[in-house]
């Protein structure tokens, strides 16, 4: 067979084993233990045990009174506070019993120099932690001078949940005692602080203008000093640029002046090319190109310096097309200068695209 806990308060319920094995016609006794926690409500309960064996249930009751357990633990905290205006403590209350609690609250100021705020009434179920605030106000409040300590009592009562009446036998009140220690609104420290403070404000305005003022002023005129000759030399590197880029803008292969024509005339699908080769010793430069396409063919030109390529443009965009250039194109050498046109479709009452192009700059020879 095996034993378990069912039915009411299964939980606390102990067993001296949870199986058991019986011969014909023997019997067996296992002992149950009903051990309830402190906070388990006060009331009747029907625990049960189910046994089971050959895989039949049955269910062995018992009757368990659990009795009311009045117990609680109270206390104030923090015993002792400080402050100008307001005292704030704490009544902490534990019910460690398995009935309700419910408390009186009622204060004494002792020396009717405080008004005292606190609830009249705390209730505090079984297993719970329960708090009521107590707010110690003094009727007047001073700036400067020693503190006051004022003591007060918090009584605490307990009474009956259902008719509020206090238990004979618990009617003699319980006394947390506390104190309030009101301090100054202006702290005693703090004359000393602020004459320390004008203290060390003064010497260190003296070491300012003694010491520290001369050394900023030498650093922030040596900072200025060589921020203007950073100034100088970066404005003296950018003049040195200037002038050597002038300088070889001088040195450009300009000469005596050269004019070049080419023309090309392929036909319709074809490509033709016209070059021209730039003479041993020589230097050619390109300030202006003039590309004509009179008969109004429809194609690409394409201007090369040798295999690279300079400029290219679409015939069907103009018929005189002029470029003037800030930099020329500079030929060397033996280097050809060629005129290149694809041709798509030749001009109107034309089998060919007619076009040229002129060349404008300067020939020199190499120094």
């Amino acid at each position: 067979m095996t034993l378990g806990p069912t039915g009411d308060l299964a939980e606390h319920l102990r067993l001296d084993a949870t199986t058991a094995t019986l011969e014909p016609n023997q019997t067996v006794d296992i002992g149950v233990e009903v051990r309830t926690a402190a906070n388990v409500e006060a009331a009747h309960y029907a625990p049960c045990v189910e046994v089971t064996g050959n895989g039949v249930p049955v269910v062995a009751s018992l009757a368990a009174d659990v009795v009311a357990s009045r117990s609680r633990a109270v206390e104030l905290r923090p015993l002792h506070t400080r402050g100008s205006k307001v005292g704030r403590h704490l009544v902490r209350v534990v019910n460690t019993g398995n009935v309700p609690v419910l408390l009186e609250l009622s204060v004494d100021d002792l020396d009717d120099r405080v008004r005292l705020d606190v609830q009249s009434s705390l209730s505090v179920a079984p297993g719970v932690t329960a708090e009521a605030p107590v707010r110690v106000v003094p009727n007047s409040t001073f700036w400067s001078g020693p503190p006051i300590d004022h003591a007060f009592v918090v009584r605490v009562r307990d009474v009956d949940p259902l008719t509020a009446a206090p238990y004979d036998s618990e009617t003699a009140d319980e006394e947390l005692v506390g104190t309030f220690e009101q301090r100054p609104r202006v702290p005693g420290w703090l004359g000393p602080a602020a004459a320390g403070a004008a203290m060390a404000l003064a010497i260190g305005a003296l070491i300012w203008f003694a010491w520290l003022r001369p050394w900023v002023v030498d650093q922030a005129d040596q900072a200025a000093a060589d921020a203007i000759e950073a100034d100088r030399a970066a404005l003296q590197e950018r003049i040195d640029e200037l002038e050597q880029a002038a300088a070889e803008a001088e040195e450009l292969p300009l000469g005596e002046p050269f004019d070049l024509r080419l023309d090309v005339a392929p036909a319709g699908g074809n490509v033709a090319e016209a070059s021209e080769p730039v003479a041993a010793g020589m230097v050619l430069s390109v300030t202006d190109v003039v590309f004509q396409n009179p008969g109004g063919a429809v194609g690409t030109v394409t201007l090369l310096r040798d295999s690279e390529v300079l400029l290219q443009s679409e015939l069907a965009n103009f018929r005189d097309f002029d470029l003037h250039l800030v930099a020329p194109y500079v030929f060397r050498a033996g280097s050809q200068v060629t005129l290149r046109v694809d041709c798509r479709t030749p001009g109107p009452d034309d089998s060919e695209c007619v076009v040229g192009a002129s060349l404008l700059g300067f020939l020199d020879e190499v120094g």
